[in-house]
This record gives C-alpha cells, structure tokens and sequence, in this order.
C-alpha cells in the first residue's frame, strides 16, 4: 500500500509540540510588554524629575505651591485642571500605541509639614495596558526609586 498522508499519531505529536511552544512564547511575550510599558514610566518620571531640578534651580521651590499635581494621557479632559500648566517642559511620552499606560502625580508637602519643604515625590500610576495591576513606580528628590525590582 502506497497511501499519502499523516497518520493520526502524527498530527497529535504536532500539536502537542506546537502546544508546548504556544505555553512557553505567551507568557515570555507578555513580561515583554509588560517591561516595555514600564520603561515609559521609568523614562517619564525621569524626565519629571529634570523638569522639577530645572524650576527649583529657576524658582528656589520644586512647584508653585504645595499640593498635588497630576498629568493624564493625552486627550483626558481632566488635563485641564486649574494649576498643572505651570510645568510646561513636562509632557508625558508614551510607549506604544495612541495613550499613556500611566497617569503621573506630584506630591509637594506643605512648608510647615515636618517633612522637608524642599522635596517632592513622583508617582506613575498603571491604568492601562499590560501594567494594569503591576504597581505603582515613584521617585523622590533624593532619587530614590521603588519598589528596586521594577526599575
């Protein structure tokens, strides 16, 4: 007999190695987009804090007065708070796709506030995206970064 084709052993093991391939490439892919998409929080909190040294070396004060301050993605309406246009260098990039997978907050305490007067602390808040649920990322003036492991 001289029959073409495959036999049903064959397709089975065929689809049991490409099953085992598909179960170990997703997750690896996803941590990829995952870390892809903090990257735009490491970079943007970053470049938070430049803008911040830039105006506390202009003005001698990191914001125009003690509070919170937030950033949105692009496009919210809520970016046009009362109060957030003092820090104009500050625009938010985004890591892919048309909107930010963060939104960012500025704590500045108050000056009589037994913290220091003169400091600050960044927060990047996951609302989207593959980051959705992984935490939140923040820096002080000082420059330190946590949670570590992330950055």
């Amino acid at each position: 007999m001289n029959k073409k084709g495959f036999t049903l052993i064959e397709l089975l093991v065929t689809l049991s190695i490409l099953g085992i391939l598909a179960a170990i490439a997703f997750p690896m892919y996803y941590g990829y987009q995952k870390s892809g998409a903090r990257q735009e929080a490491t970079t943007n909190l970053q470049g938070l804090s430049l803008c911040l040294e830039q105006n506390f070396a202009e003005n001698a004060s990191y914001a125009p007065a003690p509070g919170t301050y937030t950033w949105f993605s692009p496009g919210n309406p809520n970016n046009t708070l009362p109060g957030n246009n003092w820090l104009t260098s500050f625009n938010p990039q985004k890591a892919a796709g048309s909107i930010n997978n963060y939104e960012y907050k500025l704590q500045v305490p108050n000056p009589n506030s037994p913290n220091d007067p003169n400091s600050y602390l960044a927060t990047a808040i996951p609302v989207r995206g593959p980051v959705v649920g992984d935490g939140n990322l923040q820096l002080d003036n000082n420059g330190n970064k946590t949670p570590a492991d992330k950055w």
